[in-house]
C-alpha cells in the first residue's frame, strides 16, 4: 500500500503589530543657500529598505526623505529648498516571532512638522507608522489517495486552499524628460518638485507582471531673467510596464503595493544647448504577492474490517482567498482659507497621502475610516507670491454585505489615486480626492491530514464479540463513516441494506449495520 501525496504550500498570518516610531533632527542650512524668514511648504516621503525577522522582534532599516521650500530674507533671493535624508531603524517586539518567520512592513509618514530654530537652522519631526505583519509558511506532504489499497476505506475531503506561489521585493524604473512649453524661459533654478504615483494597476502575465498607472510632476523654478516671476509646470505621464517575475501566470490573484522609492529631478539641456528639459529619474519599490487557489482532495481518515490501521495525522492551518478588492472612496470637501492676508489667486499644485486610523468588523461588512492629508499650493496677491495650505479631508467607506468573521484576515493597502482642488471664491476652496483601497480577505482553517500510516492485525476477539446484525439509532454527531468503522462494517453495505442514496443521515433515524 502506498500513498499518492501531494505538497500543500501554506503561509499564515501569524500575527500583526503595529508601532510608531518619533524621528527629531536638526539641520543647518549650506552657506550657499540664502537665511530662512518664512516655511512655505513641506513634503518627505518614506523607504523601508530592509526587514529582518529576529527572535522575538522584527527589524526594520529605512529612510525618511524631506524637502522644505522657504522664503530667504535675501531681496535678492525669493525662494529657495533644502533637503536632506533621516535614516532610522525601529524594532517591533512581536512575541509569536521568529527568525525564521518571513515579514513585511507597511510604513507610512503619518505627520511632518518643520520649524525654525533660527534662520539658519531647523528642526524636523516626523511620526512613523509601521505595520507589520509576520507570516508561518509550511510545506505539508500530505496523502491524497491509497494505491494498491484494497479492501481498505478511505475517506476524502475536498479542501480549497489559497497558496502564496510567490512572495518578494523587486524595483522598476521611471524616466521621463519633460520639455518646457515654448512660452516660459529657460530653467535657472528647480526650487521644488513633487513626484507622485496615481492609478497603479498591476496584473500577472507569464513569467511577467504588467504595470499601468500614471506619475504626476510639479516643478517650481526660477527663469534665468531675474525680472520674471517664478515659474511651475505640471505634468501627467502614462506608466506602461512589464517586469520579469518567474513563475508567474495569468490565472493566479496578484497583491502588489507600489511605492515611490529613491529619485531626482534635475535640469538638462535641449537640441539647441538651453537648459529646457527636466529630467524625472525615480524607482519605484514593489512589495509583491501573488497567490493561487488550489482545490485539493485530502485524505482525512482510513480503515479496514480486517486490518488495524493506524494513521499518522499533522494538524495543516491554511488560508483561503474571501476576498481581493480595489475599492473606491470619492471625497468631496469644501475648505476655508486659513491665511486672510494673502488673497488667494490661483491654485497652482495639490499633493498628499492617506492614512487609516481604524478598520472594523461587524454585520460580515468591513468599515474602513482615514483621512487624506492634503497640501494646497498657491499663488496670492500679498507679498508672498507663493503659499501653502494644509488641510484634512476624513473618509469612511463600508464593504458591500460580505460573509467575514472578526477571526478573518483583513489586509488593506490605501493610496491616492485623484487629488485637485478649484477655486470657489477667494476665501473658500472645493478639494477633491479618490482613495484607493486594495482590501485582501483571507480565512483561516485547518486540517488533520494523513502523512503515514502503520498497520496490524485485527483484533479478532474484538470482532468476534461484535453481533453480525446490529440495529442502530442515529446519534447528533454520527456519520455513516463513523458508524461503519466502529461495528466493522462498510459505508457501501450500509447504504444498500438501508436502501440509503447517499451519505446524508439525521439524529434519530434507524440503520441496520451488518458487520464484514
Amino acid at each position: 500500500m502506498n500513498f499518492s501525496r501531494e505538497d500543500v504550500h501554506t503561509s499564515i498570518l501569524k500575527a500583526s503589530k503595529y508601532s510608531q516610531l518619533t524621528i527629531d533632527e536638526d539641520f543647518n542650512i549650506p552657506e550657499a543657500k540664502g537665511d530662512i524668514e518664512k516655511i512655505i511648504a513641506k513634503d518627505g516621503h518614506v523607504i523601508v529598505e530592509n526587514v529582518l525577522s529576529e527572535d522575538g522582534r522584527v527589524k526594520i532599516i529605512g529612510t525618511v526623505y524631506f524637502q522644505v521650500l522657504y522664503k530667504c530674507s535675501a531681496e535678492d533671493s525669493d525662494m529657495e529648498i533644502y533637503g536632506a535624508e533621516i535614516p532610522f531603524e525601529d524594532r517591533v517586539n512581536v512575541d509569536e516571532m521568529t527568525k525564521n518567520n518571513p515579514a513585511d512592513c507597511m510604513c507610512r509618514l503619518e505627520d511632518l512638522t518643520v520649524s525654525m530654530i533660527n534662520s539658519r537652522k531647523l528642526e524636523v519631526r516626523g511620526l512613523l507608522g509601521n505595520s507589520v505583519n509576520v507570516y508561518e509558511t509550511g510545506n505539508v506532504n500530505c496523502a491524497v489517495d491509497l494505491e494498491n489499497g484494497q479492501g481498505l476505506e478511505c475517506l476524502s475531503k475536498d479542501v480549497a486552499v489559497t497558496e502564496t506561489v510567490i512572495s518578494k521585493r523587486d524595483v522598476f524604473k521611471i524616466r521621463e524628460s519633460i520639455d518646457i512649453p515654448q512660452n516660459k524661459p529657460n530653467i535657472k533654478e528647480i526650487l521644488w518638485s513633487s513626484v507622485e504615483l496615481r492609478n497603479m494597476e498591476t496584473r500577472p502575465l507569464t513569467d511577467k507582471i504588467s504595470i499601468r498607472g500614471e506619475v504626476e510632476i510639479f516643478v517650481i523654478y526660477r527663469g534665468e531673467e531675474e525680472h520674471l516671476p517664478i515659474q511651475y509646470l505640471f505634468s501627467a505621464r502614462a506608466i506602461s510596464k512589464e517586469i520579469e517575475c518567474q513563475d508567474a501566470r495569468e490565472e493566479m490573484i496578484l497583491d502588489a503595493e507600489c511605492v515611490l522609492g529613491k529619485g531626482d529631478v534635475t535640469i538638462d539641456r535641449d537640441a539647441d544647448g538651453e537648459e529646457r528639459v527636466i529630467l524625472v529619474d525615480y524607482s519605484v519599490d514593489m512589495n509583491i504577492k501573488m497567490y493561487e487557489d488550489k482545490n485539493i482532495k485530502i485524505l482525512t481518515d482510513l480503515y479496514s474490517p480486517q486490518l488495524e490501521t493506524h494513521p499518522v495525522t499533522e494538524k495543516m492551518h491554511y488560508e483561503n482567498l474571501l476576498m481581493k478588492n480595489s475599492a473606491k472612496a470619492k471625497i468631496t470637501q469644501r475648505k476655508r482659507v486659513d491665511d486672510t492676508s494673502n488673497k488667494m489667486m490661483q491654485i497652482c499644485h495639490v499633493f498628499g497621502s492617506v492614512d487609516l486610523d481604524d478598520v472594523s468588523v461587524a454585520d460580515g461588512e468591513i468599515r474602513v475610516e482615514g483621512v487624506v492629508k492634503a497640501n494646497i499650493l498657491y499663488v496670492s496677491d500679498g507679498d508672498d507670491p507663493m503659499n501653502c495650505m494644509e488641510t484634512e479631508l476624513p473618509f469612511e467607506y463600508t464593504t458591500d454585505s460580505i460573509s467575514v468573521a472578526p477571526t478573518d484576515s483583513i489586509r488593506i493597502s490605501p493610496c491616492v489615486d485623484q487629488l485637485g482642488a478649484s477655486l470657489v471664491n477667494s476665501g473658500e476652496i472645493e478639494i477633491k480626492a479618490q482613495v484607493n483601497l486594495g482590501i485582501t480577505v483571507f480565512s483561516k482553517s485547518s486540517i488533520d491530514v494523513i502523512t503515514d500510516m502503520t498497520v496490524s492485525p485485527i483484533d479478532y476477539d474484538k470482532k468476534s464479540d461484535m453481533p453480525g446484525i446490529v440495529g442502530y439509532v442515529v446519534k447528533n454527531g454520527d456519520t455513516i463513516w463513523s458508524i461503519a468503522r466502529k461495528y466493522y462494517a462498510t459505508t457501501e453495505s450500509i447504504r444498500s441494506v438501508n436502501n440509503l442514496e447517499s451519505d446524508n443521515i439525521k439524529e434519530g433515524d434507524r440503520l441496520i449495520i451488518v458487520k464484514s
